[in-house]
């Protein structure tokens, strides 16, 4: 059976994190909200933080096993998720830096999931 207390705890570094991704996530989005885009400022925040939030359950879950596997799931994911919009019309192809966008927060949210904040801040 599962420790309770330790279901029940919450990591500081761990608020730490998803507060980092929130913020990374919203200075992202509201570049894309500033001009006008299908994926605003709320999506590219729960993206940021989901992908987060999935990574540092995964660095939890995982013990002494593999926590990239969920990460990995994160990158296919987002795939569709950014697929979904990219559309073509009458020759043209629109929303590939949209879905840009997407795959990148994702990134950003799995950094700041595992602790590089810094890095992340950077990049």
């Amino acid at each position: 059976m599962p420790d309770l207390a330790a279901m029940m705890s919450v990591a500081p570094n761990d608020l730490i994190k998803l507060v980092a991704a929130f913020v990374v996530g919203l200075l992202l989005g509201a570049e894309r909200e500033y001009h006008d885009k299908a994926a605003g400022m709320r999506t590219i925040i729960l993206i940021c933080v989901g992908s987060a939030l999935f990574t540092i359950f995964s660095v939890r879950i995982a013990g002494d096993k593999d926590p990239g596997r969920i990460a990995a799931q994160i990158v296919s994911g987002i795939g569709f998720l950014g697929a979904g919009v990219i559309l073509q019309r009458r020759g043209q192809v629109l929303g590939l830096t949209t879905a840009s966008t997407i795959w990148v927060a994702a990134a950003l949210g799995i950094g700041m999931g595992v602790g590089y904040i810094l890095f992340t801040v950077i990049a």
